[in-house]
């Protein structure tokens, strides 16, 4: 029953092998929607204590890796994800890819990604290249690449004013800019900003605290009257800064942490955890799937026991039910 549920919620076809040498749509045989989907339970996570001395550890990823983007507002049956080449160096940058989850068909996008693509409800991403490292967008049918920044960008950027806009900190100053959808500033902001969530005309971002020097104080710009809303000092419950933020609703955010995922109470800065993670594992790019807000769109991250000073991690896409728990793999590389 919890299958078909999953099954339901994403409506994901098989999908067959395929390449990216043509740089087009792959056809597959005919599919259903209701086909069985390439989507399974995960056990429950087993926790690995890393020995407490300092040690130089090397991380060596295991398989491809992965994150998924999310779907295509215009088509849900479409989703899109980044994939980064087993054999890619760490500096080459991933490709997008999008999949239609009744066909079966997969389209190549575009490669030289850095950082996880933020998609609006209009159907265009907006992203950073590795090879300037400037924002540029493009249309989820894979046309109409434009860069739309020439200032290099930090990690972490999102839509706002409904898709119109999208907000950014420049990666080598403490100024973030408010840009349309064609490039050009609508304002400026002195501030130095890291995790960024977009809702409207309300951004959530983490900045710099006097108690921690993590990013640890939550705020909210309101985009009308550019007012500065304090929301939590993070470490006063024993957290870090977030490495992302996403809005659950007008009132709440979910932040992933090094310690795991937890809401953040917009009206009353309570911190609530969802799930408390263990040092082997964390999550990553939260997106709320907007059809299902109980369910989040997530990275994962798993690392295995050191063996002398490596360590080898797998990163894979996961479905994660913020009410029952339920945590479900996607394995839309197929």
């Amino acid at each position: 029953m919890k299958q078909h549920i999953i099954l339901s919620l994403i409506a994901m076809g098989a999908f067959s092998n395929c390449s990216k040498e043509d740089d087009a749509v792959i056809p597959s045989p005919d599919k259903q929607c209701n086909s069985a989907l390439y989507a399974s339970p995960l056990p429950a996570d087993t926790c690995l204590d890393f020995p407490d001395e300092p040690v130089l550890y090397f991380y060596h990823r295991v398989g491809p890796g992965y994150s998924l983007v999310g779907k295509n507002p215009g088509n849900p049956d479409e989703w899109l994800y980044l994939l980064h080449p087993e054999e890619a160096g760490i500096n080459d940058g991933a490709e997008i890819w999008k999949v239609d989850t009744c066909s079966g068909s997969k389209q190549f996008i575009l490669d030289e990604v850095k950082n996880q693509p933020k998609v609006n409800k209009q159907g265009w991403m907006i992203f950073r290249r590795t090879f300037d490292g400037l924002m540029y967008r493009i249309s989820l049918r894979g046309d109409s690449l434009l860069a739309v920044s020439n200032i290099v960008a930090h990690d972490l950027f999102d839509w706002c004013l409904d898709g119109e806009a999208f907000f950014y900190r420049a990666r080598f100053k403490d100024v973030a800019y408010l840009v349309d959808i064609n490039g050009n500033v609508l304002d400026s902001f002195a501030m130095d900003c890291h995790a960024i969530a977009g809702r409207g005309e309300h951004i959530a971002v983490s900045l710099d605290s006097e108690f921690s020097s993590t990013n640890s104080r939550i705020a909210i710009l309101n985009l009308s009257n550019n007012e500065l809303a304090e929301v939590a000092e993070l470490t006063t419950v024993g957290l870090v800064g977030p490495l992302a933020l996403a809005w659950e609703s007008d009132e709440s955010l979910i932040g992933a942490f090094s310690q795991g995922l937890y809401r953040i109470h917009v009206l009353t800065g309570e911190v609530e955890p969802i799930k408390e993670t263990c040092e082997n594992l964390f999550y990553y790019y939260p997106v709320v799937d907007s059809d299902n807000p109980s369910w989040l769109i997530l990275g994962k991250r798993d690392y295995s026991w050191p063996v002398l000073a490596n360590i080898d991690f797998t990163t894979n896409m996961v479905l994660y039910n913020t009410e029952t728990g339920e945590e479900w793999k996607l394995d839309l590389d197929q």
